[in-house]
């Protein structure tokens, strides 16, 4: 999102639930990032409830809040397509940078009509591979991480025909 509004201008965050493991994990994360950008400046946190009506009324009131809003992440699927709805109705596609968390088809339309940048998008094959080889581990007695990083990839309109993107975007053709 830095690179996108030229690592300066006011930002917002959309995560899902307080008090969610993964969704306290991608604020805090987001959080981190942006305070190494000295003009870039936080300026609203609104959760979403993981429903599309509810993270769409939170970016309309965040938009009128902050008239110069440069860029907003959303850190889930709902959150996403609630933002991507208000960025729309608003008429702000491209004027303000969205980056969204997870790649439904829906998601990937609203990148491809410009409605956000950048998707954050998990290798569901890796995670569930993953999980397995691991249960495994443990049933055989065998020393297992508490965290496994599972790695994730930045899809934009420019990769996202690379054959890379389009494994993790559909990993079971």
């Amino acid at each position: 999102l830095a690179a996108l509004i030229g690592e300066k201008g006011e930002v917002a965050c959309i995560p899902f639930v307080p008090g969610a493991a993964t969704s306290i994990m991608r604020e805090q994360g987001f959080r981190e990032e942006i305070k190494s950008y000295s003009s870039i400046k936080l300026v609203a946190v609104q959760y979403s409830q993981s429903d599309v009506a509810t993270a769409m009324a939170v970016t309309e009131d965040i938009l009128t809040a902050h008239r110069n809003l440069a860029g907003i992440f959303a850190a889930n699927e709902a959150g996403t397509l609630g933002v991507m709805r208000a960025i729309k109705t608003r008429g702000l596609a491209g004027k303000v940078k969205v980056v969204g968390f997870d790649a439904s088809d829906d998601e990937v339309n609203g990148l491809r009509e410009g409605l956000v940048q950048a998707l954050i998008v998990q290798d569901p094959f890796k995670m569930g591979y993953l999980g397995v080889k691991y249960a495994v581990d443990a049933i055989n007695g065998k020393e297992v991480s508490k965290r496994v990083d599972t790695g994730v990839f930045v899809v934009t309109r420019e990769n996202l025909e690379m054959e890379e993107i389009q494994r993790v975007l559909h990993p079971f053709p």
